[in-house]
């Protein structure tokens, strides 16, 4: 996946609901123990989670309108007409994760995608470029966090109900718990990032024609 793609994801406000999220899931990481099988059970949720955002993003299109978070310059004035504006967009994002996730729908979308071997992250697979801190899984790396929903898809489809009630709680705890202003700092990081490696990227590639 090219940088231009990564950058053109993130800036959108689907992008950013994917970051929220991914914020939200490392804090829950500092506090509990990765080794358990419940806490696996929630970072397959947060990663259906993921896909469930994507499945909103297809029919709302407040999703793929550009964010203009970055325009909102810290301090924060949180009586600033922009500010207001960016919070209202995003609780309206946070809303309709909240009322329209479909935990059936979305395990059947990719219970047949593996079936057919098709990567049902292939959409998403830019946010393994976010520079989270790594964790480990049971051996398997925390940056790749999609392989375990692959891997252990067959036994969370079998404790179906024990599958569901973690996503609902998961989901529940996302929505109610963040605030624009928890992601507000990592985004505005993230675009600094890309911004400058995506300049790095064209003064190379100007070099080069220039020789």
């Amino acid at each position: 996946m090219s940088l231009a793609i990564v950058f053109v994801k993130v800036v959108e406000w689907e992008g950013f609901a994917h970051v929220a999220l991914c914020c939200w899931s490392e804090v829950q990481k500092h506090h509990d123990s990765l080794e358990s099988s419940s806490e696996i059970l929630k970072l397959i949720s947060v990663n259906l989670l993921h896909l469930v955002i994507l499945q909103i993003g297809d029919s709302d299109p407040t999703f793929r309108k550009a964010c203009l978070v970055a325009a909102v310059s810290p301090p924060l004035e949180t009586d600033d007409w922009l500010y207001l504006n960016q919070k209202t967009i995003f609780t309206h994002l946070i809303d309709k994760i909240r009322t329209e996730s479909r935990f059936l729908e979305v395990l059947s979308s990719v219970a047949m995608d593996i079936q057919e071997n098709v990567d049902p992250f292939r959409r998403i697979r830019w946010l393994q470029f976010l520079d989270w801190k790594k964790e480990s899984f049971g051996g398997l790396d925390g940056n790749l966090p999609f392989t375990i929903v692959e891997t252990m898809l067959p036994s969370y489809v079998q404790n179906k109900c024990v599958a569901e009630a973690a996503f609902m709680q998961v989901k529940s705890k996302f929505c109610s718990e963040i605030s624009y202003e928890d992601v507000i700092k990592n985004y505005l990081v993230l675009l600094d990032k890309y911004r400058n490696t995506r300049k790095q990227y064209m003064n190379g590639m100007l070099a080069l024609h220039c020789n």
